[in-house]
């Protein structure tokens, strides 16, 4: 009687399903899911403590995405901000969260929504890279480096350059 190779088996079955599982569900495979492009962090005068980030936040997954917070290793807060029109006027508002839609795309740009990154006390280079990361309500994180630039890129190809 060989009992053994059978229970073997079980178990190596049963440890792939608790692999697949945990594999599923971990931030590995929500960075995947998510990731940026085109992101880029506006230049700013000396002595100016606030300005932007822009750049697309895709979702390549199955399941709605609701970003709830945004970091940057610039400044000491970063917060997501849209314009909104009342009539003639113009005015910016905090956005606490925003969900992505599966297959859809989260853009962030001049004179729209956008990342503010408020307490900069730092002088930016231009083209040195800021760290950006979107983080997920879930826990998970998408992060990229951001490209300090005087004025947005000419010429976005949403096609390549994917930004991990």
């Amino acid at each position: 009687m060989n009992y053994a190779r059978p229970r073997r088996r079980a178990v190596s079955n049963a440890m792939m399903l608790m692999l697949t599982i945990a594999w599923a569900g971990s931030p590995i495979a929500a960075e995947e899911m998510l990731h940026w492009q085109g992101a880029w962090v506006r230049s700013l005068p000396p002595g100016a403590e606030v300005t932007a980030a822009y750049g697309t936040l895709m979702n390549h997954g199955a399941e709605v995405v609701s970003i709830t917070n945004i970091s940057s290793t610039l400044g000491n807060e970063a917060q997501m901000h849209d314009v909104m029109s009342e009539g003639d006027q113009r005015r910016m508002v905090h956005l606490p969260s925003v969900d992505i839609a599966p297959g859809e795309s989260l853009l962030f740009q001049p004179g729209g929504r956008h990342i503010m990154l408020i307490g900069v006390t730092e002088t930016l280079a231009e083209r040195s890279d800021i760290e950006l990361c979107a983080e997920s309500a879930a826990g998970t994180r998408a992060c990229t480096q951001a490209k300090v630039r005087r004025q947005a890129p000419e010429h976005h190809d949403t096609h390549s350059g994917h930004d991990h």
